[in-house]
């Protein structure tokens, strides 16, 4: 038997135990990754070699399994063989590139979404802002669907965040976003009625939970709730959701004819979206 064999093996054998015994793996979480190693450990263990798979039998092995499964099964594959290479390499294991390189795969955006833009604009035109609320719930609306941000840029979202005299939200030194007239009327609104309550301070979160805290956001659940819940009581024809309205956003760029720099420096230069 090679050195590829025992190190090999071992070194599977090893991670196994230590995801059930340290980690506490849930069982469904084990046996996936015991089927997706033992998968791997196979298709090398046929091949007499003394180290670990080079590159070209990496890809190799990547290209059969990407033929053999759906996308959701790939992706898996290649989630458990970064995570198995994190651990050897935590380990003082010496890996080669080869698999250090592994990069988890993206699948192609679907723009065929059951739902047009000028609806859903519509339909943000016809929420009530009666309340502090409902203000709010039209703010996240508009936020992400006139604005594109994603539910993790909205919770992160600041007061000092915004600057509505420049008609701008800054996420980052190279990422910007823009606010158009309603939404500033809107934002303007909801400054109103929260300072009733108490004065701003430029560090509070623009969603924050103010039945605890104006120091702690909104929660990601409670954000697809809210979406959800509101296309369904106004009888939206299409289910909605923050990564729908992110999309037909980003689909409302690329039809306008909005340059490629202009859609990365909204969006963010590394987002599929951007096309």
């Amino acid at each position: 038997m090679t050195f590829l064999h025992i190190h090999l093996d071992e070194s599977v054998q090893n991670y196994l135990a230590w995801l059930k015994d340290i980690k506490k793996a849930p069982y469904h979480t084990l046996r996936a990754y015991q089927v997706d190693l033992n998968q791997f450990l196979k298709y090398f263990l046929r091949i007499d070699r003394n180290d670990f798979p080079n590159k070209n039998e990496m890809e190799e092995y990547l290209g059969s399994i990407k033929e053999k499964f759906n996308y959701a099964s790939y992706r898996r594959k290649v989630t458990v063989l970064r995570n198995f290479t994190k651990y050897l390499i935590e380990s003082g294991i010496n890996v080669p590139d080869s698999l250090m390189s592994i990069r988890l795969p993206m699948p192609e955006i679907n723009f065929n979404i059951p739902a047009k833009y000028e609806d859903v604009l519509a339909l943000i035109n016809s929420l009530s802002e009666d309340t502090e609320l409902e203000i709010r719930d039209k703010l996240i609306f508009s936020l992400i669907t006139k604005s594109g941000l994603t539910i993790k840029q909205l919770l992160s979202l600041k007061t000092k965040d915004l600057n509505l005299a420049s008609n701008q939200i800054i996420l980052s030194r190279n990422h910007l976003t823009f606010l158009d007239s309603n939404t500033i009327k809107l934002l303007e609104k909801y400054f109103s009625r929260l300072n009733c309550r108490a004065p701003i301070s430029l560090d509070d979160y623009l969603l924050a939970n103010h039945a605890k805290s104006s120091k702690i956001p909104l929660s990601t659940r409670t954000i697809n709730l809210i979406v959800d819940k509101t296309a369904k009581e106004k009888r939206f024809e299409a289910r909605l959701s923050p990564t729908i309205l992110r999309r037909l956003f980003a689909k409302s760029l690329s039809e306008k004819n909005i340059n490629k720099t202009t859609r990365e420096m909204i969006l963010g230069k590394k987002c599929r979206l951007v096309g």
